[in-house]
Formats: C-alpha cells, sequence, structure tokens
C-alpha cells in the first residue's frame, strides 16, 4: 500500500548549469522532465510515448508518426509536430549546435549541416500537419527508434523559446516541460532544486510523487551521513564501502553502459611525443602496461568489469539473444596486462619516433574516482614503460561536460552508450565524429561503421560489421578502453516504481512511489 507522503530526496555531485536540453550530454535528474517520440523501457528498447503511431515506408527511409492530439507541455500548451522540427533543427544550428548533435546523423542533411554546409532548416524533418511528423533518412537506420528515445530528440516549445530569448531554460522559470515532472521556480538554486509534476502531463494519473527533492553534495562524507541520518532516499557508494554493506536489503549495483578510455593526441605541439603517439605500437604498449583488473578494483570497485573493447559487457546481443556483443571481440589480447611484450614495444616505438625519454601529460575529469584512475595509470605507465615521465591535469567540468579540443596528450574521458546498440559506441571514433577528440583515421574502420550504419535491420552482416569495425579500433588501439564501471546504491527499500536503465538517461522516476 502507497504512503501520503510521496517525497524522495535525491543527491547531486554537480549543480545545474542550464536547463536547456541542447546544452548537456548528461541530463542527470533532468530526463524526468522531458518525453519525446519514444521512452526507454526495459533493457534499453524503445517504445512509443507521445507519438502513438508510426509508419514506415518500404524503402525505410521515411517515419511518419502520429502524435496524440492530447500531450501537453507544462505551461498547457498542446504540443504538436512543429515542436519537433523546432528542437531538432535548434540543436543543429551552429548557435547553439548541442554536444550530441552527431547523433542526428543518418537523418536527411544532418551530415552537411554539421559540417556548416548547410543551414540547420535543411534537415529531413517536417510537420505537413499540426499532429504529423515526417522525418527522412540518408539511408535506413534500424537503430533510429533506440536512438530517438534520448531526450536530445524531444521537443521544445518554440513560442516559450522566442519569449524569453537569451533568457531561454537558464531558470525554471524560462523553461516549460513536456514530461511527467517539472523543475519548480520557488526554492531552486544552483545547490538545490525540487521536481514537481507536471499538472499537464498526458499520463498524470500514473506519476504518483508529489516532489523529487534534489540536493548537491560536494563531500562524500556527507552524502553518505544525510543517507544514514534519513535524509536521502540514494546515496552512491564509494567502492571502500561496498563489500561490507552488500548484504543489506538497501544495497543494488547497477551496471551502467559506459566505457573509461584514454584517447591520444597527435597534433601537439611536441613532434617527438606526436611521432610517438601515432605509432600503434607506441599505443599498444600503453595498453599492454595497464593492469586492469587492479586499476578498476582500486579506484571503482569489484563490481566493475575490465574493458574487452569499446562496446560496454551487456549493451548489445546477437539475434538469438545469445552472444554478447564485448564478449565476442576478437582482438582482445590487445587488452591484455603484459609488460614484457609492452616495454618491446616501447622500446621499438621510441626508436622509431627518435625520443628517448618522452614525457606525457595526461588529464582527467574532477572527481574522486576520476583522479585515482589517473594517479593508478601514472604509476603503471612508468613502472612498465622505460624512460616515459607522465604528468598529470585536471579538467574542470563544463556546460556540455565534454572538450571542444584537447590540451594534453592523453586524455582520460568516459563514453556512455546513448542507446543499446553496439553503433552508438563505434561511430564515435570515426573520421568525422566530433567525439573522436584524437583524431584517429582509419578507412576501413569508417567504411564498416557506415554499412552497419545503412542496414535496415539488425541481420548477422549488419552485427558482422560491427565485430570487424571494434577488431581494427582495438587492434590499432585507436582509442584504450580501460574499463566498464559499476554504480553501486544504497536505497530506501520502501522506494518501488523507479526504472533504472542501463543506457541513455539511468532512472525514470515517472511511476515511483513509496510502499508502508
Amino acid at each position: 500500500m502507497m504512503t501520503k507522503h510521496q517525497v524522495v530526496n535525491l543527491a547531486s555531485t554537480q549543480p545545474i548549469r542550464t536547463l536547456d536540453t541542447d546544452k548537456l550530454s548528461q541530463f542527470g535528474r533532468l530526463n524526468n522532465t522531458i518525453e519525446g517520440l519514444y521512452t526507454t523501457a526495459n533493457e534499453g528498447q524503445a517504445e512509443l510515448a507521445l507519438a502513438k503511431k508510426v509508419t514506415v515506408n518500404a524503402a525505410k527511409t521515411t517515419y511518419t508518426f502520429a502524435l496524440y492530439h492530447d500531450s501537453y507541455w507544462s505551461n498547457g500548451d498542446v504540443i504538436t509536430a512543429k515542436d519537433f522540427v523546432y528542437s531538432w533543427q535548434r540543436a543543429l544550428a551552429p548557435k547553439t549546435k548541442a554536444p550530441d548533435a552527431d547523433l542526428f546523423t543518418g537523418i536527411h542533411n544532418a551530415k552537411p549541416i554539421l559540417a556548416g554546409k548547410l543551414p540547420a532548416t535543411q534537415l529531413g524533418v517536417s510537420a505537413p500537419s499540426k499532429f504529423k511528423l515526417v522525418v527522412k533518412l540518408d539511408h535506413p537506420m534500424a537503430e533510429l527508434p533506440e536512438r530517438l528515445a534520448y531526450p536530445l530528440f524531444g521537443p521544445q516549445n518554440e513560442r516559450v523559446a522566442q519569449k524569453y530569448g537569451a533568457k531561454y531554460a537558464t531558470k525554471p522559470q524560462y523553461q516549460v516541460y513536456g514530461g511527467p515532472f517539472m523543475v519548480a521556480t520557488k526554492g531552486y538554486t544552483k545547490t538545490h532544486w525540487h521536481l514537481v509534476p507536471n499538472p499537464h502531463y498526458w499520463d498524470r494519473d500514473h506519476v504518483y510523487l508529489t516532489r523529487i527533492n534534489v540536493t548537491v553534495f560536494k563531500s562524500q562524507k556527507k552524502m553518505w551521513q544525510a543517507y544514514q541520518d534519513g535524509r536521502l532516499d540514494e546515496v552512491h557508494l564509494p567502492f571502500q564501502k561496498d563489500k561490507h554493506l552488500e548484504k543489506q536489503a538497501d544495497y543494488t549495483a547497477r551496471p551502467y553502459s559506459k566505457m573509461l578510455l584514454l584517447s591520444y593526441r597527435q597534433r601537439g605541439p611536441k613532434p617527438g611525443v606526436n611521432r610517438l603517439l601515432k605509432q600503434s605500437q607506441a599505443r599498444l604498449a600503453i595498453s599492454h602496461a595497464i593492469d586492469r583488473k587492479s586499476l578498476g578494483t582500486t579506484t571503482y570497485g569489484a563490481t566493475s568489469l575490465p574493458a574487452q573493447g569499446i562496446v560496454p559487457a551487456g549493451l548489445s546481443r546477437g539475434q538469438r539473444g545469445t552472444a554478447d556483443f564485448a564478449a565476442a571481440q576478437t582482438n582482445q589480447s590487445t587488452l591484455a596486462y603484459n609488460p614484457k611484450l609492452a616495454t618491446k614495444e616501447w622500446r621499438s616505438a621510441l626508436k622509431q619516433a627518435e625520443i628517448s625519454h618522452p614525457t606525457l601529460s595526461l588529464s582527467y575529469l574532477v572527481g574522486p574516482s576520476t583522479k585515482k584512475v589517473a594517479q593508478r595509470l601514472q604509476q603503471q605507465l612508468t613502472k612498465v614503460l622505460p624512460g616515459l615521465k607522465v604528468t598529470l591535469k585536471a579538467r574542470e567540468w563544463t556546460i556540455s561536460e565534454q572538450d571542444d579540443e584537447v590540451d594534453t596528450d592523453i586524455t582520460l574521458t568516459t563514453q556512455r552508450a546513448q542507446y543499446a546498440d553496439p553503433l552508438s559506441m563505434l561511430a564515435l571514433f570515426t573520421t568525422e565524429n566530433a567525439a573522436n577528440t584524437g583524431h584517429w583515421s582509419n578507412q576501413t574502420y569508417d567504411d564498416l561503421v557506415a554499412q552497419a550504419s545503412n542496414a535496415s535491420s539488425f541481420n548477422n552482416r549488419r552485427w558482422q560489421n560491427l565485430l570487424k569495425a571494434e577488431g581494427i579500433l582495438m587492434k590499432y588501439q585507436g582509442v584504450t578502453p580501460l574499463l566498464q564501471p559499476a554504480s553501486n546504491y544504497l536505497v530506501n527499500p520502501k522506494l518501488n516504481g523507479v526504472q533504472f536503465n542501463t543506457v541513455g538517461t539511468q532512472s525514470n522516476f515517472k511511476g515511483a512511489y513509496f510502499v508502508k
């Protein structure tokens, strides 16, 4: 039986920097304020949300969506097809250019728009009538529904955006919401905000929480104490606390499809270092010098998984539901800890680069675990690779939580799968993708990813092309995957109905409720 008090208290480690969906690469709790054509169901699969029906032409290049007539913004405006057209064009416009704008690639004209060769108004999306949305593709995209479930593809209210201009989405009173919750205008600060039910949400009868409080904690200790005192209903555990809490009723381990990895700059200011890092032999030496199991257990805890490739474990399975893509990757030996081989490869790479005692700079995003990972990498690499010195540099969080251009030789970063398909990770490292900050390039890799991108269905040929592509990425260590962190939590056992996703956005509180 539900309790009368339906208020959930949550923690965050980062303040809200914007309410503009086009400025975010991670949506955090704000995903509960957004809903699009599709929503993410269990196991990352997409199901229709604001669209009641979709029809696809025979060539699988035109999707026609019929929208519900009774979906409303939080201010009472009807959500129309034009709201999607405006949102998508705005995301690609040079003035806004969303951090994840590459996700639009494959929709007609998205690629030349991203390259600055066409205006965003030429994107293949149109609204021939108030509740009819037509999406035209450059080629078939088997994974399109999964992509469209990502919050970036949600609608935006053009009337509201134009009304507030530069103020749009800077504060709760300058934004409207189409999801089950909205950010309340009262009590909003950078360190505390709360979500309340959207009174005009189409499925309001199935939203049970009356309030979601979110407080920013800079200290893990204070966050832990707040949970112990009953002031939080969920706390993320530092790995040191995991083991003795695993048998508690409120303990849960949540896998998530993200990968911690290293990318390499090959166009830096030091010619010798450029010559070194351009060699796959040097990158292989770095990979073989890393003890991933030790790295994971000493930083993120025993539930983290050593990388098997760039695609996270559990993200995608074969047609018969038996083969996990990550486990099927053939070049896993390039990720094995092999100090003897690493030393041999490194000496050979140094000779080719005509450099003997390189100093490599390694940057990491500020955070307790990432700092530990960087420090452990520094220790492991300098211990195994002769003549190497590694200097560390912290990167501060930005609105998009991404860097436009790397300014260190090696970058420690985290990439998240935004939809349940290997392509969501592999497409990031094609030559022209903005996420490929190290500018690694391989034509065969690009071609294989393009063939998988153009596939009209999830068939075996597409699967094999993706496996071959990852094999090339791992063979040359275009990027070096490290580990797949798991997130361990203590959660109030009386809190039910929260949907935890392994891809896209992590937690959906639409159907959450407390029981007695």
